[in-house]
């Protein structure tokens, strides 16, 4: 692949991240305008719960048809399907039991996230660009419109008919096949457990911080957070885009040097539009300004991870999957003591620490393995 070829393919993953990204960023941040803060943390609380059972249910499963479609092992990609169907089916009944319209949006979102590492893993990335974009557009007008209707409960419908729309190239691969001979569930656990890094201190954060800390607490977070996924953009792109050329044989040394100046960039800027924009715009959240920049830096240490966790994915790393455990458990852990000692701040703190735990873990798995035959 020629580096024209290469950028091409980047840019059509980098519209589709940014796109997606941007309009979600403006969905939450439009309705931090509408709601109060406490409210915003309700809606944030029904969220959280129903991005935890999708992140647990699809077990990674994104990530390794994504490795294995781009590899062309056909049969294990179907297996990996099947698996998928059942994981979810079983977490949408449970779920069912205490919020049926959260469970419909924890199946709608693990069938965008499925749907995207399957095109990713064809290397169809316009097309997951397209996709990208049709689930994003949808997320920013259809909940919107059910709000004025149902409420806070029409933005969780709304916002699981936009996962459902962006799953569509999913749909024709969605068949039942059998799992006998079924190999590299230990490869699968890792990616599981690299998928919990990535997605579930995103979302169970809020399970602890709410009952802790309450409503309030949770909505100005919740903003700040918002922001930082809008940062994350970068590394976002980064890691969908390395994945599949890492597992191809394919590095790009120059591109990840430059994702990582770029997100040292973005940081100073936050540092210093923060407490200029916010108490204009935002006034409501005004008490988690110092905290958003703390935040903020985080996005550093989220772009090397995404180098390094790309690069173990594509050795088909068995011990990847550790890294759930040193960034959650690290995140929980110190969400429970900085919070009590220093509110808004610790909390922000406990993002930015687990994420450097994590990087930290990474660097060093991926270090071990250029000297060992098994990673």
């Amino acid at each position: 692949m020629d580096s024209f070829d290469s950028l091409k393919n980047f840019s059509f993953i980098g519209i589709g991240r940014i796109v997606t990204i941007a309009l979600t960023a403006l969905f939450y941040l439009l309705f931090a305008k509408i709601l109060q803060p406490e409210i915003y943390g309700e809606l944030s609380l029904i969220l959280a719960i129903a991005g935890t059972f999708s992140t647990v249910s699809i077990l990674g499963l994104n990530l390794s048809i994504q490795v294995y479609r781009a590899k062309n092992e056909s049969q294990i990609s179907e297996q990996i399907i099947t698996l998928f169907l059942i994981l979810t089916s079983v977490a949408s009944v449970i779920l069912l039991a205490f919020d049926p319209i959260a469970a419909v949006l924890c199946v709608g979102m693990s069938l965008f996230t499925m749907s995207q590492g399957h095109l990713f893993g064809l290397k169809e990335y316009k097309k997951s660009m397209l996709y990208a974009i049709v689930k994003s557009g949808t997320f920013f007008i259809i909940p919107i419109l059910l709000y004025f209707v149902f409420e806070i409960p029409g933005i969780v419908l709304g916002m699981a008919i936009s996962n459902f729309l962006g799953g569509i190239p999913m749909y024709s691969s969605l068949k039942i096949k059998s799992l006998r001979g079924m190999k590299n569930f230990k490869i699968i656990f890792h990616n599981f457990g690299l998928t919990l890094g990535v997605h579930l201190p995103s979302v169970v954060d809020k399970l602890i911080i709410a009952p802790l800390f309450g409503f309030f607490i949770v909505g100005v977070y919740q903003f700040n957070f918002q922001v930082f996924i809008a940062l994350s953009v970068l590394p976002g792109i980064l890691y969908g885009y390395l994945i599949s050329e890492e597992s191809s044989g394919i590095g790009h040394r120059k591109l990840s040097n430059l994702a990582i100046i770029v997100s040292i960039i973005l940081v100073i800027i936050v540092f210093f539009l923060a407490p200029i924009l916010v108490p204009i715009f935002y006034p409501k959240y005004v008490d988690g300004i110092e905290s958003l920049q703390i935040v903020a830096i985080a996005i550093v240490p989220q772009t090397v991870s995404a180098i390094f966790g790309s690069k173990l994915l594509a050795k088909e790393s068995t011990k990847i999957g550790y890294s759930a455990i040193v960034q959650i458990g690290s995140l929980l852990l110190l969400i429970v003591l900085l919070g009590n000692l220093y509110g808004l701040v610790g909390l922000a703190l406990a993002v930015l620490i687990s994420q450097a735990a994590n990087t930290l873990f990474l660097y060093l798995l991926y270090r071990t393995s250029l000297h060992a035959k098994t990673v």
